[in-house]
């Protein structure tokens, strides 16, 4: 019987030992693994990349099912969980680019990593992925998945790319205290509804984003301006004025047709509108029966509206001079 054990004692230290060695050899099935059974100081960051081209590479040492294996270290993290600092796959299968295994694409959920907030609508617009606001902190980056000193998950890294900078704010950025940015060029360089339960109604908040220029595209690439005559502008002129027969101040929408905006919000990858602001002009609820807008072979724009019509000045001509 003493016999039987020792035997048995042995098989089971030659198992252990030559599943260790195949850790801790440079063999191809593990070729990120040194001598000691020891990944690289950067395979946080790398990992990524190693894996998707062959996951045979991690499972021979952390188990078929990636929860640890003979390593004891496993691909996922259970909640309050962190290790070496990161919080790891919140569920397995991990995807092919690793991202659905902790949160929908886009983020669709309450908490953690999978908080929606506003994702799905900025992901809507033409150009823009997660780098758009997560420069710098998307997956296989060092800040990405980080936690905090309790194990928790960590805030997202929200960092924007220079291009996305407002034309003349002075800084740009993301206050996480209030869930706001400030000084993007994709809202004129002014301060956003809050990241949770922030709106802006294109119908009724276009100087939420919008303000008057100074000059074309000054001071922010969306500041209207266009038209002018007697050196004031016609848009400034409009909106400190009344509707005719009223007490009601003349707004954009008296003008811009909402039902027309299905590419206002085209793309954050051009400093231009992505529509021309002219072919909002008129029908719908607007005020404006027709319009004809001026070009560079005709300079002269011009409206027909119910405005104008109740002093007997239609049509009316929209034009720069």
């Amino acid at each position: 019987m003493q016999s039987r054990i020792s035997w048995l004692k042995m098989a089971s230290l030659t198992v252990a030992a030559a599943a260790l060695a195949a850790c801790s050899g440079a063999n191809d099935s593990a070729p990120m693994v040194d001598s000691n059974g020891k990944h690289p100081a950067n395979w946080v960051k790398a990992h990524g990349a190693i894996a998707n081209a062959s996951s045979a590479q991690c499972t021979q040492c952390h188990g078929e099912d990636l929860t640890g294996g003979i390593t004891r270290v496993g691909c996922f993290s259970t909640p309050q969980t962190a290790q070496f600092g990161f919080v790891c796959h919140a569920t397995n299968p991990v995807a092919a680019a690793g991202c659905d295994s902790c949160h929908s694409t886009p983020p669709a959920g309450a908490a953690a990593p999978n908080r929606s907030g506003l994702h799905t609508l900025h992901l809507q617009l033409l150009g823009t992925n997660c780098a758009s606001c997560h420069t710098g902190a998307g997956f296989g980056t060092e800040n990405h998945a980080k936690a905090t000193a309790t194990g928790d998950m960590a805030g997202a890294t929200v960092m924007f790319p220079a291009s996305l900078k407002a034309k003349t704010a002075p800084s740009f950025g993301y206050d996480a205290a209030n869930g706001t940015c400030s000084g993007v060029i994709c809202h004129g360089g002014k301060n956003t509804p809050k990241w949770y339960g922030g709106s802006i109604d294109p119908a009724t908040g276009c100087v939420s984003c919008h303000e008057q220029g100074t000059a074309a595209q000054t001071p922010q690439y969306n500041s209207y301006f266009s038209g002018t005559y007697n050196q004031r502008n016609l848009h400034e002129i409009h909106l400190h004025l009344l509707v005719p027969n009223t007490l009601t101040p003349i707004v954009c929408t008296d003008c811009h047709n909402t039902a027309s905006l299905t590419s206002h919000f085209t793309s954050l990858a051009t400093p231009a509108f992505g529509a021309e602001p002219s072919t909002t002009i008129g029908g719908g609820s607007t005020k404006i029966t027709s319009y004809t807008a001026y070009t560079a072979a005709v300079p002269s724009g011009s409206c027909t509206s119910t405005c104008h019509a109740a002093n007997g000045n239609n049509p009316r001509n929209w034009i720069n001079n």
